[in-house]
């Protein structure tokens, strides 16, 4: 189906004897992958002797339409895409140790194990949301990827403001926010050992379209149609975030990101409360350093959270 896809969003119609011949199938074949496409919502018109033309989409994260204007050199080049799976971490680890190469994106239209950090669930309704988990496979020493989770919601930041054009912000380490409300939350996985990385799963969950959540989170959580008013492009907002990330990751721990980072940072200069599996406190968020840990100034002194939970006074029920 992807096949056929890509070349008619080219724009020109094609015959079908002409992407019979193109893609070494029977016309057969071809037919039964123009079905397919308008099973899903895609408006394929035949003309006759014209042949076939694409005169509309849906809001698809098929492949061809995720690398449609897609310019990057690693960052989505290879692309699984599947309707239902329990976890696309789960399954991008399962390739990283098969060896695919670094770059390769798995999305997903429903998630029904998804996770995100510490274990909690994260929802992902049928074409409702963006599920994805791009592999990494970064020449570093084990102890410097914790910063690779800020780089990947700098870039998931940057991607929402970019295609949905809102102001995305992060909780520090890697909650994306916009009016308060959380839109998008990351979660990585790595395969190492003492002296290596092997590889990194970065798994980046975005409310799209979602229009009701679950009690406990209404309050709290938000999408990208609720806050821009309009009906947002899924596939606009994946092709951002590949470019962002390749753009970005070579940047890891320079000047330069600490800077972008901190400018998108919704956590620097409020009131937080730090809880931890060995002690909880509040203070105020002074900087980030350049490992990617919180500085956090209290009545006692600066401290320096590694890990945690960090809610910020005022933001998604902190106050």
């Amino acid at each position: 189906m992807n096949e056929v896809l890509s070349r008619l969003l080219t724009g020109e119609s094609v015959s079908g004897e002409t992407l019979a011949r193109e893609l070494g199938v029977t016309r057969a074949a071809v037919w039964k992958q123009i079905s397919a496409l308008r099973e899903v919502g895609f408006v394929v018109e035949s003309a006759g002797r014209s042949g076939y033309r694409l005169v509309s989409c849906p809001d698809s994260l098929l492949p061809a339409v995720v690398r449609q204007g897609l310019m990057t050199e690693w960052a989505g080049r290879e692309i699984e895409h599947y309707e239902s799976l329990p976890s696309t971490n789960r399954l991008a680890r399962q390739r990283a140790a098969e060896g695919a190469p670094q770059g390769l994106l798995i999305l997903a239209e429903t998630q029904t194990e998804g996770r995100g950090r510490r274990g909690r669930g994260w929802i992902t309704p049928a074409g409702e949301g963006i599920a994805m988990s791009l592999l990494l496979r970064p020449e570093a020493h084990p102890s410097g990827v914790a910063s690779l989770s800020l780089v990947t919601a700098l870039a998931a930041a940057e991607a929402i403001e970019e295609a949905a054009n809102l102001p995305a912000r992060i909780k520090w380490p890697n909650d994306i926010v916009i009016y308060g409300k959380k839109v998008s939350g990351i979660l990585l996985e790595m395969d190492a050992d003492e002296e290596r990385v092997r590889s990194v799963v970065c798994g980046v969950g975005i409310n799209v379209h979602q229009k009701e959540f679950p009690e406990e989170l209404r309050e709290t959580a938000s999408s990208l149609d609720l806050l821009s008013g309009k009906l947002q492009c899924r596939a606009a907002v994946v092709r951002a975030f590949l470019a962002r990330m390749e753009a970005d990751l070579p940047l890891l721990g320079s000047p330069a990101f600490l800077s972008a980072y901190r400018a998108r940072s919704a956590t620097l200069g409020a009131e937080v409360r730090v809880i931890s599996p060995e002690q909880s406190f509040e203070g105020r968020a002074r900087d980030i350093s350049q490992s990617g840990s919180l500085l956090v100034e209290t009545e006692a002194g600066l401290r320096e959270v590694l890990a945690g939970d960090v809610s910020v006074r005022g933001l998604m029920g902190y106050v």
